[in-house]
């Protein structure tokens, strides 16, 4: 039996990990997952002779990566964040160390085409786009029946995010007074809080319910390279909801919304505003560009199109 091990971050993403495991083991792999929480030495024990090992977002030391290389038969180098930029824009260590990465794996996986280009620019074969990806079996789609009175507005997303919330608050207390509701589900409040807006401690086993509560999807950006390359999973399961949403025209959000067919891209204060105030007084327009967004996922998004492709790739090397 052919072996794959992924090694990632001490916290799994399932969305690039674990839900891809059926299909692999279809094909006759047998997965392990492991983390950095391993020691070095284990690991290198864990992938002797391992047929892929699939490496989530990790930059490994430059001196330790030729050791991987020569323990797995075939490496897939897997980011969804542009892991080659520092906190502060460009990292000439961080870029050396991805480079490296992309060439010393066999396959590349880019979660959007800004991160394809990065890595294409040290290789020309072997780098595959491969959008972060929802299964839409998961994802019950929001009931338009009747209209909202008070249409309910929502950001769902991590702490980490945050920021972009507490730019938009003039926007969001503005939007509070033409009679929408603005809630955010997150792992914990925005500090300083914003007045009038409703917090949602976010629970796994509540997410999707969370999701149908809202009415308009959000996801605020700035035009940055860490933006850039974000992979827009908040926008997709917004849209898996069957929900509209409004977003800034920034990297992989132009890859996702057809703007005004899907969703609205929309850049500015007054340009949000308005798009959230056209949503909010049309629960036709809501219901249309939902069911739009639904079938986006279905066809370019969902784990039925991308699993078997993925495993088709690992499977090939």
């Amino acid at each position: 039996m052919k072996r794959a091990v992924f090694l990632t971050h001490r916290n799994p993403q399932g969305y690039r990990i674990q839900q891809y495991f059926p299909f692999l083991e279809t094909r006759g792999f047998n997965v392990e997952l492991c983390t950095t929480e391993m020691s070095f030495l284990h690991l290198l024990e864990r992938i002797r002779g391992v047929d892929v090992l699939y490496i989530q977002r990790l930059l490994i030391n430059p001196l330790k990566l030729p050791l991987v290389r020569k323990f797995a038969k075939r490496i897939v180098f897997d980011f969804d964040d542009a892991v080659m930029y520092g906190a502060k824009g460009e990292s000439e260590t961080r870029r050396r160390k991805f480079r490296k990465m992309v060439l010393a794996s066999d396959a590349v996986f880019a979660g959007n085409r800004f991160l394809a280009a990065e890595a294409g620019r040290y290789r020309r074969q072997g780098v595959y786009y491969v959008p972060t990806v929802v299964d839409t079996g998961e994802y019950p789609v929001k009931a338009y029946e009747g209209s909202s009175t008070r249409p309910v507005v929502g950001w769902m997303g991590s702490s980490s995010t945050l920021h972009y919330i507490l730019e938009m608050s003039g926007l969001i207390e503005s939007l509070l007074k033409t009679g929408c509701s603005f809630e955010v589900v997150a792992d914990r409040p925005p500090e300083p809080g914003i007045t009038g807006m409703t917090f949602r401690k976010w629970e796994k086993e509540k997410e999707k319910a969370f999701l149908l509560g809202f009415d308009i999807g959000v996801m605020p950006l700035t035009d940055d390279v860490w933006s850039r390359g974000k992979c827009g999973l908040k926008l997709i399961q917004y849209m898996a909801a069957g929900l509209p949403s409004v977003t800034d025209p920034v990297g992989a959000a132009m890859e996702i919304i057809t703007d005004g067919v899907n969703g609205f891209l929309r850049a500015g204060s007054d340009e949000w505003k308005a798009a959230i105030e056209e949503l909010a007084g049309n629960s036709g327009l809501r219901k249309k560009m939902g069911r739009l967004a639904r079938e986006t996922v279905e066809e370019r998004y969902s784990l039925h199109v991308w699993g078997p492709k993925v495993a088709e790739i690992m499977d090939s090397l």
